[in-house]
């Protein structure tokens, strides 16, 4: 992965057709060694320190290979902008157990995930190292009022229509490897890095989709067996 400053996101939004949802991203804390379900799933479970896997070492760079989106492997969300590479940027949680951009490739940015059942295109998003009672945490999309969705974690529920994914592929990266859109429902995953909002999930409407991501490989999943 070319490593430069996460400060040039801000160059891609020069190129065409970058300017009309630019936004700030929040300053990216070191990720949790658990950090706290969210809100919008009371009586979640408490955090094990004890049960988080062991950091990564460093980004790799294989591409996704078949499995990464059956629960067999954990990966990164690589993010992509107007379908420009960001550097330095990857999806991840952070101490207030929201999901943004940032550039801490550690265990709070592995995800696996996870088919709702055999066959379903809906897709859990688990926590690939971080626990709660020994349970990784899942992905989900929390109303906040007026304000903007955000993604949030929270205790896995396959039932929870806010914690279902769908991943279609829009095309390829320089390197062949498969881009994804992400959405819940009919809200994408979308990161506006200069207005403050960050990654939030929103209906695009007339606008056009412009946050996308690659899955970059980081081995087998380590999630516990469910039972």
């Amino acid at each position: 992965m070319r490593k430069t400053l996460l400060g040039a996101a801000v160059l891609v939004l020069a190129l065409p057709g970058c300017a009309a949802d630019a936004g700030s991203p929040e300053p990216g804390p070191a990720a949790p060694t658990a950090p706290p379900p969210a809100s919008a799933a009371p009586g979640g479970p408490s955090a094990d320190p004890s049960a988080v896997a062991g950091a990564t070492s460093g980004i790799g760079g294989a591409p996704a290979p078949a499995g990464a989106l059956d629960g067999k492997r954990q990966v990164f969300f690589l993010p992509r902008l107007n379908d420009n590479e960001l550097p330095d940027s990857v999806l991840a949680v952070t101490a207030a157990g929201r999901i943004q951009v940032t550039d801490d490739y550690a265990d709070g940015a592995l995800f696996v995930p996870v088919p709702k059942s055999r066959g379903a295109k809906e897709r859990l998003i688990k926590t690939g190292a971080l626990r709660g009672g020994g349970k990784p945490f899942c992905l989900q999309v929390s109303s906040n009022g007026a304000e903007p969705l955000t993604v949030v974690t929270a205790a896995c529920d396959t039932a929870e229509p806010t914690q279902l994914f769908t991943f279609e592929a829009t095309g390829q990266d320089g390197d062949g490897q498969p881009v994804y859109s992400v959405r819940n429902r009919d809200a994408f995953l979308q990161w506006h890095p200069l207005d403050g909002i960050g990654l939030v999930a929103e209906e695009l409407g007339d606008s056009r989709l412009e946050t996308t991501f690659t899955l970059l490989d980081q081995g087998a999943a380590r999630l516990p067996k469910a039972g």
